[in-house]
């Protein structure tokens, strides 16, 4: 099944990084953009069809009104038993995140600080979707996204390839900023709502916590991960 994509920057992404995806660009008659001329260079040197339409509104929804529509083919999720674990260092597991704003925006703090792989599982949780694609700006095409049936199981191999767990949760016993991470770590972000399923939170090493004042419970959970993911970042090579 085909996927419709808007956003320029993500088509310029996909263009560049894996052009066979596209079945072909559609142009809005008239639509003036200064990226516009970047993807019609682009499909015409990636041998990517192009069509000039006198309008899109076939194409789009009441939340997406562009002058560029990509159709591309469903997105290819990567079998983590194809992994070599000789060369992944950080990855990150999302437990039933269903929000794809969130999940988009999740994505690309992680493709900019430096993550291997997203495990997400393959229920219960929003998946790749072209409102996804279009929130991540075209950076879920620089990073591998992995589905599981079984959370907590996906955890225990990851212990036994070497990598160190850690949840984030409001009750973690060290504050995130204060804290050691390793050079194999998985971070776990858990749902909008609930956070970490008992179970999940079991199966970790550690668990981190986001100190808030002013009465803030929570944080949204592409915000946490964005802090958590860069603390990271800075604290190992």
């Amino acid at each position: 099944m085909a996927e419709q994509i808007y956003g320029n920057n993500a088509i310029i992404e996909l263009l560049e990084r894996d052009p066979k995806k596209i079945e072909k660009v559609l142009v809005e008659k008239g639509y003036k953009s200064d990226k516009i001329g970047t993807i019609i260079e682009l499909c015409k040197a990636k041998n990517v069809r192009y069509d000039v339409l006198p309008s899109l509104a076939s194409y789009q929804s009441s939340k997406e009104k562009a002058g560029v529509v990509a159709i591309v083919s469903s997105f290819a999720y990567f079998d983590l038993n194809d992994a070599d674990f000789n060369y992944i260092n950080n990855i990150v597991v999302l437990d039933e995140i269903e929000d794809p704003h969130n999940f988009g925006a999740i994505v690309r703090t992680a493709a900019a600080s430096g993550v291997d792989i997203i495990i997400i599982p393959d229920r219960n949780a929003v998946q790749v979707t072209d409102t996804v694609i279009n929130v991540s700006a075209g950076t879920i095409y620089k990073i591998k996204i992995s589905r599981v049936k079984n959370i907590a199981s996906c955890m225990e191999t990851l212990k036994r390839k070497g990598f160190w767990i850690t949840g984030t949760d409001m009750d973690g016993s060290s504050n995130y900023s204060d804290y050691d991470y390793t050079n194999r770590s998985a971070i776990v972000i858990g749902n909008e709502g609930r956070g970490l399923r008992r179970l999940v939170k079991e199966k970790c090493d550690d668990i981190v916590r986001i100190d808030l004042e002013n009465g803030v419970e929570s944080l949204n959970a592409s915000v946490a991960a964005a802090l958590v993911l860069f603390e990271r970042k800075r604290k190992t090579p």
